[in-house]
């Protein structure tokens, strides 16, 4: 489950925009005959559009995807992520998710950007247990292409050792 696709035409499409990000409805994508044919940007397999009983929009893997860190996601950080980009985009500034570094060194949960597009801020959404290494060492990669970083837990989870 991501909330991003690919598309040859439109370019990135993002579930949790009303536009799709690209000027496009939800239904243009969202159960339309023909298929219309869409990749997840990490591993490039086929993705589908899919809502789930809830009403949340998302783009899901079709059968027999690789395994990709956007599917291996759980369900509490895909609804940390849109809770992170929902905020960026009231204080007036653009949200992307699921954003690749120039390098593919690094991919931020949620892009903030200034409204001029001078400044850049990646919100990381971190659910998983690490260490203050760990998060030194991604930070920096983030850091070379002049990205800062916030990082968002909901609770603390240190991880002991290496």
């Amino acid at each position: 489950m991501g909330f991003t696709a690919q598309h040859d035409g439109r370019g990135r499409l993002d579930s949790t925009r009303p536009d799709l990000g690209c000027g496009w409805a939800w239904e243009a994508v969202h159960r339309a005959r023909p298929r219309v044919a869409m990749v997840c940007p990490e591993c490039a397999h086929p993705v589908h559009a899919k809502v789930s009983r809830y009403g949340l929009r998302f783009f899901a893997h079709d059968s027999g995807s690789p395994t990709c860190a956007l599917a291996g996601e759980s369900m509490e950080h895909h609804l940390l992520k849109l809770e992170l980009a929902t905020a960026v985009r009231a204080a007036g500034y653009h949200a992307e998710l699921e954003v690749r570094g120039p390098d593919a060194n690094w991919r931020a949960d949620v892009m903030a950007s200034s409204p001029g597009g001078t400044a850049w801020m990646a919100w990381e959404a971190q659910l998983s247990a690490i260490t203050a290494q760990e998060i030194t060492e991604r930070t920096a990669r983030f850091a070379k292409d002049g990205v800062r970083v916030c990082w968002v837990a909901t609770r603390l989870r240190p991880r002991r050792g290496p």
